[in-house]
């Protein structure tokens, strides 16, 4: 009877001993679940200089692995050495993979800022600026990725040289600007030389010959040499050519302009010389022919 009894309650605790055992057994504890963490941290570490898509699935199965692990043993760092050293290591290792994902932005912003550097210096200001917005933005994706890459050297280097280059942007604008302003200026001295042209040209073709029309030409021609002095004083300044062929076309129409109006006071000078010159032999021939008949 005692062994009948015994066997009975041995039979009926086995269902429940068989179950206990596969819960322990069947789910893998926290140490079990970080040891395999790590094999997919090593397996990203190979990868991440020759796959970083690769590298950076590997690394995101360390990532769910270490998070069950935790959720098992939430102190695992604390009572585990072992597991707070490695996850440190594989800290560094995600680091050295979102790098890598971001060198190729890298590279690009730093090929953006020499494209900017090289329209600067032919004054393209426009395309500079362009370029250097396209630099902005992919630098900007790049640290988004991960700011660890300003630690490799020569790239913090190279961006702070870049970063600087709005600065030399902002100031060849301004003296764009300024040299464009001193431009229309000048244009403005030479239209108003080319109007006193078109006055000289009015008297010359509306006023005979005389003293009074020489006079109102001079008068002409020293408005216009003023007006004339003025541009081309400011077009001295200018060092970016700003406006250059419209200056060019406008410093022409004046200089033969004016050639002309002073070609025109040199002919009515000489046409009232020549005038006087007869006039006064009219007057010696009239004077001798008085004497003559006096003389009679």
């Amino acid at each position: 009877m005692k062994y009948w009894m015994l066997t009975l309650t041995c039979i009926s605790l086995f269902p429940f001993t068989q179950l206990h055992a596969e819960d322990q057994g069947g789910l893998p504890s926290a140490d079990t679940l970080f040891k395999e963490a790590v094999v997919f941290c090593n397996q990203a570490s190979k990868l991440s200089r020759t796959d970083t898509t690769e590298a950076r699935q590997q690394f995101d199965q360390y990532r769910s692995h270490l998070e069950r692990a935790r959720a098992i043993d939430p102190a695992l760092f604390e009572t585990n050495s072992f597991a707070e050293r490695e996850n440190k290591r594989c800290t560094l290792i995600e680091d050295n993979i979102a790098r890598a994902e971001a060198m190729p932005l890298v590279e690009q912003s730093l090929a953006q800022c020499s494209a900017a550097q090289s329209s600067l210096d032919a004054a393209n200001l426009k395309a500079a600026a362009q370029a250097f917005t396209q630099f902005e933005q992919l630098r900007d994706q790049a640290l988004a990725i991960t700011p660890t890459v300003l630690r490799v050297g020569s790239v913090a280097v190279r961006m702070r040289v870049c970063d600087r280059l709005v600065e030399k942007i902002s100031l060849a604008r301004a003296e764009r600007q300024l040299e464009l302003q001193t431009s229309t200026r000048a244009v403005g001295y030479f239209d108003k030389a080319l109007a006193s042209c078109e006055t000289g040209e009015s008297i010359i073709n509306k006023q005979k010959p005389s003293a009074a029309t020489i006079s109102s030409l001079e008068v002409v021609l020293n408005q216009l040499n003023n007006h004339n002095s003025q541009g081309e004083a400011l077009v001295k300044t200018l060092s970016s050519g700003a406006d250059a062929a419209n200056l060019k076309h406008l410093q022409g129409r004046v200089s033969a302009c004016k050639g002309q109006i002073v070609a025109a006071v040199d002919a009515i000078k000489q046409h009232l010389e020549e005038q006087a010159l007869a006039q006064t032999s009219v007057l010696q021939g009239q004077e001798v022919s008085q004497i003559s008949d006096n003389s009679l």
